[in-house]
């Protein structure tokens, strides 16, 4: 989700599908969906995640640019960079259009629940010392 902020000032910029750019200019679409709580990017982070090869959980910085345009940074869980991938051309993913439900455009239904399939959890947890001299996550509870 977008913070509302950002919503309310630059929303009406974004149309029902943005671009994530890295900075080797490869190119993710990502699905736009409202509803009268705010705009989530839904769709199309899948293929971000594959392309990064990100696993188990990262930081993505996006910049807005206008026109339903953001540039992206990728970072590991622990604050490194991820290597950028160079291709020539570079690469360009695209939402199948094909699979989404006439429903989903442009509205998403309150309370939003997210596609099994294309959702990232994140969960948050107090490391105890031996986790924090190991460098792992060695337990969840």
């Amino acid at each position: 989700m977008l913070p509302m902020m950002f919503a309310h000032d630059f929303g009406d910029q974004i149309g029902q599908y943005a671009s994530m750019v890295d900075p080797k200019n490869n190119q993710f679409e990502v699905l736009v969906e409202r509803n009268n709580l705010g705009i989530y990017l839904t769709r199309g982070w899948g293929a971000l995640c594959d392309f990064y090869n990100i696993l188990l959980g990262a930081w993505v910085t996006i910049v807005f640019l206008g026109d339903g345009r953001f540039n992206i940074r990728v970072r590991n869980r622990f604050g490194k960079k991820r290597r950028c991938p160079t291709f020539s051309p570079p690469m360009q993913f695209f939402v199948d259009r094909n699979v989404i439900p006439i429903t989903l455009f442009n509205f998403v239904p309150a309370p939003f629940v997210h596609d099994e399939v294309n959702f990232q959890h994140t969960y948050e947890k107090s490391l105890d010392s031996d986790e924090m001299n190991a460098g792992v996550l060695v337990s969840f509870v």
